[in-house]
């Protein structure tokens, strides 16, 4: 318990660093702790939601995506889709929490990282499209989004703190693939 509330308390503090970056963060055998953003705040509440938090309404949809995501990668079925409403539906096959961020983007190396983490907060304007925030692994969720044509990126941004210290950023470890919208 004193170790969950020192790291609770470092989030926190990390949270409040003014540099810029929202990072989804995890301690411990993957229970988040929380959220920062350029503006200082923590957001959530101290844990991964038990369950998913589906975004969008999956019956307006054009296309469906079958998503994987999985220590340390991600899937799309097709990876190529033509414009419009588009529902991930998405499987967490992996054993931690995993999230789905979807980003107008023509390349993965052009996105701006801080701290390990995509820097949502310094994302051009109207690059992000959405997300389906960290659901635990074994479980579904899915999130629809208009898609334009153009070139996309699907990531996982949370990075967690190990048991033994270590940081672990999930999109570094290779949750990030390009997805393309055709017209």
């Amino acid at each position: 318990m004193r170790r969950l509330l020192l790291a609770g308390i470092v989030v926190l503090l990390a949270g409040c660093a003014d540099d810029g970056a929202a990072i989804r963060t995890l301690t411990d055998g993957g229970s988040a702790a929380g959220s920062g953003s350029a503006g200082g705040s923590i957001a959530g509440s101290g844990s991964v939601p038990a369950d998913c938090e589906p975004v969008g309404d999956p019956a307006s949809a054009d296309t469906t995506v079958a998503t994987t995501l999985d220590e340390w990668s991600i899937t799309a079925e097709p990876d190529e889709v033509p414009a419009g409403t588009i529902t991930f539906d998405i499987t967490n096959a992996g054993a931690e929490p995993h999230e789905l961020v979807v980003v107008r983007a023509a390349n993965p190396a052009d996105l701006p990282v801080a701290n390990g983490a995509v820097d949502e907060a310094t994302l051009p304007d109207g690059a992000l499209i959405g997300e389906v925030e960290g659901f635990p692994g074994g479980e579904t969720c899915s999130g629809t989004f208009e898609l334009t044509a153009g070139g996309y990126v699907l990531f996982c941004t949370i990075v967690e703190t190990e048991a033994d210290g270590t940081i672990e950023s999930h999109f570094e470890e290779g949750m990030v693939r390009e997805f393309t919208v055709s017209s």
